[in-house]
C-alpha cells in the first residue's frame, strides 16, 4: 500500500512538472515576441528618456506635481486614520482634538486652493 501511494505521488509530481513546463514553451511560442523593439526593452525612468545624454535638464514641472502628489497623499493617509480613529472612540473624543483635526484640514484644503490658483496642478 506505501508503495503504490508513493508511485502516486511521484505520477502526480511529474505530471505537474509536464503540464508547467508545456505552458510555459505554448506561452513562449505564442508570445509575441515579434514586437519586440528597443523602446520596449529599457526601463522607463520617471518622465525623462533613459537613452538621451544624462545632461538634459530634468522637467521641473513633474517634478512639482510629484511631490504634490507625495504631500497629499501622506496627508489623505493622515485623514483616513483619523476617520478610523472617530468609529473606535468616538465618545472619548475631546473637542481640541476635533478642533486639531478641522485646523489640519482647512490648512490642507488652503494648500490645494493655492497650488490649483498658482497653476501646479495645470499640466
Amino acid at each position: 500500500m506505501g508503495v503504490s501511494l508513493m508511485n502516486e505521488g511521484l505520477f502526480f509530481l511529474c505530471f505537474v512538472l509536464v503540464l508547467s513546463i508545456g505552458l510555459m514553451l505554448v506561452s513562449m511560442v505564442l508570445g509575441q515576441r515579434v514586437r519586440r523593439n528597443r523602446d520596449k526593452l529599457v526601463a522607463f525612468e520617471c518622465g525623462f528618456d533613459p537613452m538621451s545624454s544624462s545632461r538634459t535638464p530634468f522637467s521641473f514641472r513633474f517634478f512639482v506635481l510629484a511631490l504634490l502628489f507625495l504631500i497629499f497623499d501622506v496627508e489623505v493617509v493622515m485623514i483616513i486614520a483619523f476617520c478610523y480613529s472617530l468609529k473606535t472612540v468616538f465618545l472619548s473624543l475631546s473637542s481640541m482634538t476635533v478642533l486639531y483635526f478641522f485646523l489640519f484640514f482647512f490648512i490642507l484644503l488652503l494648500g490645494l486652493v493655492h497650488e490649483a490658483n498658482e497653476g501646479s496642478l495645470d499640466w
